[in-house]
């Protein structure tokens, strides 16, 4: 997805939502649907848990949104053919979201909002007054794609408010690859994915956010499980300068399955706050969430994650496990897991270490022939290796295990 230069209407006030919602007209987000959000930013507290600390540089109590292009009058459109073959196949509906609601109304309708509530999210609530761009996803019940489907959003010159809504029917087996990238004087990204996800589904969704490091993203992604479903939900920060994502599965129905999964490394001066939810509401659902952290320089990061119990949520079997990695003195990772327990007979536990790579472990490698610098390198890499295993693909694997590898290398300076 890009954007091609044109007159760009700057700040998220109302003025410029007037001037989008004059050039775009109606589309999946109604007009009314637009105001009411942008109220609800406006009104909305940022939550006190991503303010920041001592050590936190990126304070998005004082971000100042004026100066930013909200979009480019110049007309931006998603190319599907890179997606449809795979999914034509299996009766899959790939649709820009603007589309989506006059083109595919009834399947549309039975997911938008039902996994998503911006009146609790004030940078949802954003992403969703200005949503510019966006794909819609609808996987019939019974459908296997074999092959992933790859959502690419590409930031430019203008703002980038992309929404990827997918609805997953009974039954239907699909793997969503979600790709940011971008130029470097690309300056805001703020995103929705919402997946609504059938009874005894299976969903892989994986995202691959590798933006800029001019650029700020702050994404919101929330699913809803079916009956028996199972999902696994995977991110990757390692672009942007200040990357803020916030992530919440909800198990609603009993048997529903999740993993969730999470890494970053923050380099340079990078700023990466990442949050994860799972929510247990039903009888005898399962999730495991593993995060891998790191910085080196002085870039900053801070991982919070959060197990709800309900008390409904009988037979629970709930895990969280986070590690965090210092490669450098001006390195600071934040570690906060939390559970909130309201049944009984449940299973749940969260885990969480932040440190450096130990002389032993230098040590070891070392008495092996391994060279220090070498043998660092290896350590670091395969600290993440638990996450990465999770990801969909061996090509995806060694695209973010590359990445990483580069991250090392630039260090400092990234």
């Amino acid at each position: 997805m890009s954007g091609n230069a044109g007159t760009s209407v700057l700040g998220v006030s109302k003025a410029s939502l007037d001037a989008l919602v004059a050039h775009f007209g109606e589309g999946a987000v109604t007009s009314q649907q637009r105001y009411d959000a942008l109220a609800r930013f406006e009104e909305l507290p940022v939550r006190e848990s991503i303010r920041g600390g001592r050590s936190w540089k990126r304070d998005l109590t004082k971000l100042d949104l004026s100066g930013v292009p909200t979009f480019e009058t110049a007309n931006v459109e998603l190319d599907l053919e890179a997606l449809l073959p795979t999914a034509r196949r299996a009766g899959v509906v790939v649709e820009r979201i603007s589309l989506a609601r006059e083109k595919h109304r009834e399947a549309f309708e039975a997911a938008f909002g039902k996994a998503v509530d911006t009146r609790d999210d004030k940078f949802a609530s954003l992403a969703l007054a200005f949503q510019n761009h966006g794909v819609f996803i609808d996987v019939p019940a019974g459908a296997v794609v074999d092959e992933p489907i790859v959502v690419g959003y590409e930031a430019r010159e203008a703002s980038l408010f992309p929404y990827t809504l997918v609805r997953v029917g009974d039954g239907a087996r699909v793997t969503i690859l979600e790709r940011f990238a971008g130029a470097e004087n690309a300056p805001f990204v703020c995103a929705i994915a919402e997946l609504v996800i059938g009874a005894k589904a299976h969903v892989t969704f994986a995202v691959d956010q590798r933006l800029a490091r001019s650029t700020r993203i702050i994404t919101t992604r929330r699913a809803l499980l079916g009956a028996d479903a199972e999902l696994h939900l995977a991110t990757a920060e390692l672009g942007a300068d200040h990357a803020v994502t916030k992530m919440r599965v909800a198990q609603k129905a009993a048997g529903s399955r999740a993993s969730v999964t999470a890494f970053f490394f923050s380099a340079g001066d990078q700023h990466i706050d990442v949050e994860t939810e799972t929510i247990h509401s039903a009888e005898n659902t399962t999730s495991d969430t593993i995060v891998r952290t790191a910085g080196i320089g002085h870039g900053q990061g801070r991982y919070l994650g959060n197990i709800k119990i309900l008390a409904s949520g009988h037979g629970t079997d709930a895990s969280l496990r986070d590690d965090a990695l210092l490669l450098s003195d001006g390195a600071h990772v934040d570690s906060v897991p939390a559970l909130e327990i309201a049944a009984n007979d449940v299973k749940a536990f969260h885990g969480a270490t932040v440190g450096a790579i130990s002389e032993e472990e230098i040590f070891y490698a070392q008495s092996r022939g391994i060279a220090r610098e070498e043998a660092e390198r290896m350590i670091a890499l395969g600290f993440f290796e638990p996450a990465v295993a999770r990801f969909p693909g061996e090509a995806l694997r060694d695209e973010l295990r590359a990445a990483l590898a580069a991250k090392l290398v630039r260090g400092t300076s990234d």
